[in-house]
């Protein structure tokens, strides 16, 4: 599972947090991995050859459109897709803007459906290919505050369904991790709003404790190996135990 030697493997969000830690791995296993994200400098970090960082707001369509040409002549067809992009925002959904809302769903399911959309339309995934996108155990486990990104993450369970099945023919699968509280820099900003009781509560209802990128990490190596060459529609959830406690 490990070996990902001659793969070729795009990540969204690659510069910080899951993407970041799936970046990592993935370039200890040998990939040939194509950072997308919108730090140049974190990017940068992360050790790759220049020529496979790509500047991109996952939500800017112009700017995934013009992508794609690029990476037709600089990259080929790729061998995995692993969308890490993503935001979160925690509010009661009477106080949710409509700028709010649109924002959610534009980065969480537009963003990630419109990159897979027109890498598809560029022929540029590769027969065998494996593609990973994240939900969350929000999508299944409803909490207040939650509603709207809860909801995107629903979307994106659905999409990966149908988008399985579209893409069974071409021996590409579409699959997703459902993760719990991961603490990565974009979750941190919301924990430290919590109080000590509530911080408390919330990782009580991790049996197995808060994760860690690297816990995502290796479930989404699993995800693009060939040792899961018969799991397509699949939500897999990573949670510390979260879904059933």
């Amino acid at each position: 599972m490990s070996d990902f030697r001659n793969k070729k493997i795009v990540i969204t969000g690659a510069s910080s947090g899951i993407g970041r830690a799936c970046a990592t791995a993935l370039l200890a296993a040998g990939a040939d991995v194509i950072a997308l994200g919108r730090n140049e400098a974190a990017l940068a970090e992360l050790g790759i050859d220049r020529s496979r960082i790509y500047i991109l707001d996952v939500s800017d369509d112009a700017g995934v459109k013009a992508l794609i040409p690029r990476l037709k002549a600089e990259v080929g067809s790729i061998d995995g897709c692993v969308l890490a992009a993503g935001i979160h925002s925690f509010r009661p959904f009477i106080l949710e803007s409509p700028q709010d809302l649109q924002r959610m769903w534009t980065v969480n399911v537009q963003g990630c459906m419109g990159l897979v959309a027109q890498v598809l339309k560029g022929r540029l995934v590769a027969k065998g290919a494996s593609l990973v996108f994240f939900s969350s155990a929000a999508a299944q486990r409803a909490g207040a505050g939650a509603v709207s990104y809860a909801a995107s993450k629903g979307a994106i369970e659905s999409a990966v369904r149908g988008l399985a099945l579209e893409l069974a023919s071409q021996k590409i699968r579409v699959n997703a991790i459902s993760a719990g509280v991961v603490r990565t820099p974009m979750s941190e900003a919301f924990l430290r709003r919590l109080t000590s009781q509530q911080l408390a509560a919330l990782e009580a209802n991790h049996p197995m404790g808060f994760g860690s990128p690297e816990d995502i990490a290796a479930p989404v190596l699993f995800l693009l190996s060939d040792c899961a060459r018969w799991i397509t529609g699949a939500v897999l959830p990573v949670d510390g135990g979260y879904a059933v406690a």
